[in-house]
Parts: C-alpha cells; sequence; structure tokens
C-alpha cells in the first residue's frame, strides 16, 4: 500500500513543485548530499540533499524502509491544499548532528508551505521543493517517529535506530579541536589478540585509532572488533587475505575488498569508508577497482617499522622522533611489541598536546573530502 502511495505522491510532487516551488520568493541551494544511510545497521537507499547543513529526504521513502519495524507509519499526500496526513508516531527528543553536503552538483530548493498532521495533530515540519519533490528535515521526522540518530560527519555516515539499546551501545566522541594538532595512528593485519591492549590504552586516554582489518580475522576476534568501533575506533578494509592486490586480476581485486567489507559490516553494521592496500602497493588496477567500489585508499606519512624491529623501544623512539601535525602513522597490531609500546606512546602523544583521531576525522578537519581511487599519505593531501 505505501508503496503505491509513493507512486501517487511522485506523481503529485512534480505538480507541486512546478506550482508551489515557483512561486515562492525564497530560494536557497540544495546540495546531493552523498552519505550513506542505515536502518538498525541495514543500509538503506535514500535521495538525499544538503540544505543549510541539514538533511533533506523523501518521507515517503522513509516510510517504505520503516515498514517492517514498530515505528512504521503511513503518510497520506493531498493535492488539493497541500497537506500531508501521517498515522503513526510518537514526538519525542532524538539525538545526533547535522551534516552539510559535500558534493559540487547543485540543484535549486524553494521553501514550501505544508500542513502536516500526525494521528490528528498539527505538527512542524520543513519542507523544501527539489526537483519536482517536496523533501522534509530528516531531523524533524526522526524526532517526530522517535528514531534515534547516530551521524558521522566525517564519514558521511547517518544511523537510524529503531531500538535505542543499540544506538547507547557506541560512545560518543567529545569534540575535536581542529586549531590544535592531530594525527591519526592506523593499526594493519589485525585484529588480534593484542589490540585490546590497544583499545584499553586508547581508552584510557581519550583517544581513538584507525584499524585496517584483515576481513578473514574479524569473525574470529568478533568481540574486538566490536569494542573498537563501539568506543569510537574507526574499522576501515585491508583486504580479505592479504594478498599483493597488485599481483591479481581485476576480478581478484574486487573480490578481495568486498569479501572484507562483507566481514566488516556483518558485526559494525557499518560498511568500511577507506581501504589501505596490502604492502602499500598500487597500480592503475587497484585504482581503478577502488574508484568503482567508492573508496579513498589510505596509506600513511610516518612509517615504523614495527612488524620489521618488533622492538618496543625502536617503535617509540621512531614516533615520538618524528611524530608531526596531520601525519597518518603506520603501525600493526598483529604484533606484541606493537601493543608495549602504544602503552608508552599513546600517553606520551596527548602528553605533548596531540589529538589522537581516525583517518576520517583528521582528514575532514583538515577540509579534505577524500576521493574514491585517489591515495592519501596524511592530512596534508
Amino acid at each position: 500500500m505505501i508503496r503505491k502511495l509513493l507512486t501517487i505522491f511522485l506523481t503529485i510532487c512534480v505538480i507541486l513543485g512546478m506550482t508551489q516551488g515557483a512561486g515562492a520568493s525564497e530560494s536557497s541551494e540544495a546540495k546531493r548530499a552523498k552519505t550513506l544511510f542505515y536502518i538498525n545497521g541495514t543500509r538503506t537507499p535514500f535521495r538525499a540533499y544538503s540544505i543549510d547543513y541539514q538533511i533533506y529526504l523523501d518521507i515517503f521513502e522513509m516510510a517504505i524502509s520503516l515498514s517492517g519495524s514498530e515505528k512504521q507509519f503511513s503518510p497520506r499526500w493531498s493535492e488539493r491544499n497541500s497537506t500531508l496526513s501521517i498515522t503513526g508516531g510518537i514526538p519525542k527528543n532524538t539525538i545526533g548532528l547535522n551534516l552539510s553536503g559535500r558534493i559540487a552538483e547543485v540543484e535549486s530548493a524553494a521553501p514550501m508551505s505544508v500542513k502536516v498532521y500526525s494521528n490528528g495533530y498539527e505538527v512542524s515540519l520543513s519542507a523544501y521543493s527539489i526537483t519536482g519533490n517536496v523533501y522534509f528535515s530528516l531531523h524533524q521526522i526522526a524526532e517526530l517517529f522517535d528514531l534515534c540518530i547516530i551521524s558521522y560527519p566525517a564519514e558521511k555516515t547517518v544511523n537510524l535506530v529503531t531500538n535505542l539499546t543499540y544506538a547507547d551501545s557506541r560512545v560518543v566522541r567529545s569534540s575535536i579541536d581542529p586549531s590544535k594538532p592531530m594525527i591519526a595512528l592506523t593499526f594493519d593485519d589485525g585484529p588480534s589478540k593484542h589490540t585490546s591492549t590497544i583499545l584499553e590504552v586508547l581508552e584510557q586516554n581519550g583517544a581513538v585509532a584507525t584499524f585496517f582489518v584483515t576481513g578473514n580475522r574479524v569473525s574470529a576476534h568478533r568481540d574486538i572488533v566490536l569494542r573498537a568501533f563501539n568506543t569510537g575506533n574507526e574499522i576501515s578494509n585491508h583486504s580479505w587475505s592479504h594478498k599483493m592486490l597488485t599481483r591479481l586480476s581485476e576480478g581478484g581485486i574486487r573480490t578481495e575488498i568486498l569479501k572484507a567489507n562483507s566481514a566488516i559490516e556483518s558485526f559494525t553494521g557499518t560498511p568500511p569508508s577507506s581501504i589501505r592496500p596490502t604492502y602499500g602497493s598500487v597500480n592503475d588496477l587497484v585504482r581503478k577497482v577502488t574508484a568503482e567500489l567508492e573508496l579513498p585508499m589510505i596509506l600513511w606519512s610516518l612509517d615504523t617499522s614495527d612488524w620489521l624491529t618488533r622492538d618496543p623501544d625502536m617503535t617509540c623512539d621512531r614516533i615520538m622522533e618524528n611524530v608531526k601535525d596531520k601525519d597518518i602513522i603506520l603501525l600493526h597490531d598483529l604484533h606484541e611489541p606493537t601493543a608495549e609500546a602504544m602503552v608508552r606512546v599513546i600517553p606520551a602523544l596527548v602528553d605533548r598536546g596531540f589529538q589522537l583521531v581516525t583517518v576520517s576525522e583528521l582528514l575532514y578537519h583538515a577540509g579534505i573530502t577524500p576521493e574514491p581511487g585517489e591515495i592519501y599519505f596524511s592530512a596534508e593531501g
């Protein structure tokens, strides 16, 4: 029934976009929002726009996506008097952050005067006419239907959660000061039993890191992966079985990446937003596949060689003697000496004034939007 209503709604909105939208005295910019949306951990396609740093989307698309949950609702549009009536939903507060658009493509957006009623009571929903359709504020819709929002601007991801217990499991990150130095510690080849030591030190120091995990190790260490994710760390792709991607066919590269993506998403509910090619090895074919899979490639600006030396003192010295603002530091949580080094390095970096953030946070606060298929060595570019 809801799908049938959506078809009717789209037809009506084309008319409304030509009439009400064209007659509006004000105008605004609507940037296509390249944002990944999830409902209870399941990726959901929404056509979304960013207007004045808020996300707007089609309320009918959300109704269809929630039709199988306890938060389902049924919107009905009246063309004659520009009224939207909604059955279901309880007005409550929500949490989250607004995301800004990241795409250069711009469409015109005209504010619309729409009366919205929920269960017979008038409610306030901001509405815009964009490309012939009517879009409503994501956060206002979520508040109306008691949907918890967890959003990560740096990762360009929005999680809509109907079960608040799930939402509460993720630690909310404290604010980052862009004016202060920050670096990203990154760990390859794990997870392993030694990752827990690193996570404990990060938590004790209010810090986070990025873990480029090997996909075939995720299931055996699922508790560690979930602990890392739920305490604000970033989980990204380091292939499925650590094969050198430059020695594989196009199909082989794609399989290594997609299998690792699937393993990570199955436990975190969120797919990786980047990949670190094994051995840091890249060729034109790797660039092609990662671009098609919409994954930027993250390398590093400071190599500790911890995998080679297996010496915690040397790892400490290489970091503390060479680290600088905006660095991405290469480490490996597969090895116990690396974990031992982090017990000293992490508090020492914090004492020196560095903010320890994820790679996505580092690039975001440097004003860098990672492009799929491109390589990034640090937040300098």
